[in-house]
């Protein structure tokens, strides 16, 4: 007989066949028990009845013999009593037999054979009687054996066993191939169609032709394929595009990028990647809301569809994030050109509430030929572009080149050592003096962030701040700063100046976090400074996103007794009932409206306009980036108090501003900003 893997072919489940052989072996060995127990209770049944049967037919015979020895026995011919017990032997079934008289003398014995079975023994009284008299002239005894009936009994139940089993076997092939043909082909059909069905998420009707329930589940499960279909190939749609806009997902993009490489015409082929960023879309949901945010990009990605060809591929990954891929430019000029096209056709005003809003866009672009090993790696090397657009020029297209690609693993290697960078204590502070403008004393110091790095030396904030920001160790940095400023601060108190000031810059996420004063008081405490010694310099930008836990964080730390500083003022989003809502100490105007000053008129009329506001306000203005004496003179002339700049001192490590203290207050002719600076190309 085939197996069952051969009934139904190379693809038959291993589902099919374990229901096969779990129903087989779950039902032979009931059978084959039931049959031998009622085997057996047969046999068993007709056993004692045969020894039933036996028994009544040696008790008749005993009585038949006893009244053949009873004249014989009385008469003593003891010859004729012998003879008829040996006609009594012919019965196999008898092992022995004996007279005995009325004395209990044995007069006549006869033995079959000896045996070592058990025998059963069976004794009538011999009565004779002569018409005068009647006596008990003895009894007979005979002894027989059921070792013939055990002999057939166990030979009809070995053939009953042998029966049986055959039986069973034709039972068991019996069932095996009617469960393969009404079990097994059905559940192989479906299982086939299911396995057929993950493969490549085609729907694949089971072939099951029988009218039973199989028949009426595959009737079914087909049926359902059918309804299903329609519905898988839209889950795949989704699954793989984006359901605002239509347009293919980020899932989508690796695969797209094989494809390319695998079709490309030509390995020399040259595919251009664009990876666009909106800018500044945050403004638009928080202007108009989510819904017209969501309307704003579905008009940008069908302006994105109208403007490429049909050979290229669109695709939005998310957010205010779309690519665009041309599989084949002539050149890298001609992929800017596509590009310019596309920030273009993204520009054109939209219409969101009635009011008219002009899309602005940042493209990063990588071009790399189709045989290129880093072509997988185009999103990320696009990407490294787009930062550059982002940071530097948003709303421009920057081409991804070596010079682009060394600053990005520069920065990501800085971004991987930051951990290392604090727990090296690689970061160190520097301050720079702000001084009286009148008496030239210095009367402040600010806390400037350098990070000595091991590989890339010495590295100034503008580079690695932003990084500190994106890994979310803020706070950690401005706890490192505040601990180095209030050793600072015991250092000047010991030579002497305990009147000098420390500003120490909040960046805006600290503005938001209610335990900064609690720490900052009990930091001040650890180190036995007051915190009137310090000084917080914030910027207007944190002032504007954070208004509500801004005010309150800075009223805690006023009470506390520091001073707040606005720093950058000017730059940003300033107006007096900014200045008005805040709990202010000072204002530190940009060294953006000093650079031009005195030549400037009109930078001399912003910081006039600005010291008239803050004399108003009771407000003390420093002047940041004094670098020439002319400035610092025209600074004392506007009523500008306070000055900070090269003009005076280099931020430097607080041993050398410490030296450089102590010689200007020995009464030398040496001012600060002739002591060496360790880094000037930092000092900004």
């Amino acid at each position: 007989m085939r197996d069952a893997d051969e009934m139904v072919g190379p693809t038959k489940p291993a589902t099919s066949r374990s229901v096969v052989r779990a129903m087989i072996w779950a039902t032979v060995p009931v059978l084959l028990l039931v049959q031998l127990l009622a085997s057996a209770g047969v046999e068993v049944s007709s056993f004692w009845s045969q020894i039933r049967q036996l028994d009544a037919r040696i008790a008749r015979l005993a009585e038949s013999r006893t009244e053949l020895i009873a004249e014989p026995l009385w008469k003593m011919r003891y010859d004729q009593v012998t003879g008829v017990l040996n006609e009594i032997m012919h019965d196999e079934t008898i092992a022995a037999a004996a007279v005995y008289d009325d004395t209990g003398v044995v007069i006549a014995r006869v033995v079959a054979q000896p045996t070592v079975q058990a025998v059963t023994e069976i004794s009538r009284p011999i009565a004779y009687s002569n018409g005068n008299i009647a006596v008990q002239a003895g009894r007979l005894v005979i002894a027989y054996s059921y070792a013939t009936l055990y002999v057939n009994a166990g030979s009809r139940l070995g053939l009953l066993l042998v029966v049986g089993l055959l039986g069973t076997l034709a039972t068991v092939i019996a069932m095996r191939i009617s469960a393969n043909i009404f079990i097994g082909k059905p559940l192989a059909a479906m299982m086939s169609a299911i396995q057929r069905s993950k493969q490549d998420g085609r729907a694949y009707p089971a072939d099951v032709k029988s009218s039973n329930e199989f028949g009426q589940l595959a009737q079914a499960f087909n049926a359902m394929q059918h309804t299903t279909s329609g519905a898988l190939d839209r889950l795949g749609h989704m699954a793989s595009h984006d359901p605002l806009t239509g347009l293919p997902n980020r899932r989508s993009l690796s695969e797209r990028l094989v494809t390319l490489s695998r079709d490309a015409g030509s390995p020399d082929a040259l595919i251009a990647f664009n990876f666009i960023d909106l800018d500044d879309f945050k403004g638009i949901n928080d202007t108009f809301g989510h819904d017209a945010g969501d309307k704003f990009l579905v008009h940008i990605s069908e302006r994105l569809r109208h403007t490429v060809g049909p050979e290229d591929w669109v695709a939005r990954l998310g957010g205010d994030e779309f690519v665009v891929i041309r599989p084949e430019v002539g050149n890298e000029a001609a992929a800017q050109a596509f590009a310019r096209q596309l920030l273009e056709a993204i520009s054109a005003p939209i219409v969101l509430h009635d009011k008219q809003v002009v899309p602005r866009a940042s493209i990063g672009l990588a071009v790399r030929r189709a045989d290129d090993p880093e072509l997988s790696h185009l999103p990320a090397l696009a990407d490294i572009a787009l930062y550059h657009a982002k940071s530097k020029a948003p709303g421009t297209v920057a081409v991804l080149d070596e010079a682009l690609q060394r600053h990005y693993r520069r920065r990501r290697d800085l971004e991987l050592t930051i951990p290392t960078g604090f727990s090296e204590g690689q970061f160190e502070v520097w301050y720079q003096s702000q001084v009286d403008l009148e008496t030239q004393d210095v009367v402040g110091l600010e806390a400037l962030i350098r990070w000595r790095h091991p590989e890339h030396g010495v590295i100034g904030p503008g580079e690695f701040l932003p990084l500190i920001e994106r890994s979310g160790n803020n706070a950690r940095l401005t706890r490192y700063v505040l601990i180095d400023a209030c050793r600072a601060l015991r250092q000047l108190a010991a030579a002497g100046r305990p009147h000098i000031r420390i500003a120490i810059n909040l960046p805006p996420s600290e503005l938001a976090d209610h335990s900064l004063a609690s720490e900052l008081r009990q930091t001040c405490e650890r180190f036995g400074v007051a915190a009137s010694s310090l000084e917080l310099e914030i910027t207007e930008g944190s002032l504007i996103n954070n208004i509500a836990s801004a005010s309150d964080t800075l009223r805690r730390l006023r009470r506390l007794g520091a001073t707040i500083a606005l720093d950058d003022f000017g730059t940003g989003y300033s107006s007096l009932a900014h200045l008005r809502r805040f709990p202010l100490d000072k204002v530190k105007i940009d060294k953006a409206f000093i650079r031009e000053i005195p030549e400037s008129a009109e930078d001399k009329a912003i910081v006039g306009v600005i010291a008239s506001l803050a004399g108003t306000l009771g407000l003390t203005l420093v002047a940041e980036g004094i670098e020439r004496a002319e400035q610092a003179q025209a600074m004392r002339e506007m009523g500008v108090r306070l000055g900070q700049g090269f003009l005076y001192h280099k931020p430097q490590p607080l041993d050398a501003v410490l030296g450089g203290l102590a010689e200007a207050g020995a009464g030398e002719e040496h001012v600060l900003a002739d002591s060496p600076s360790i880094a000037p190309e930092f000092a900004a």
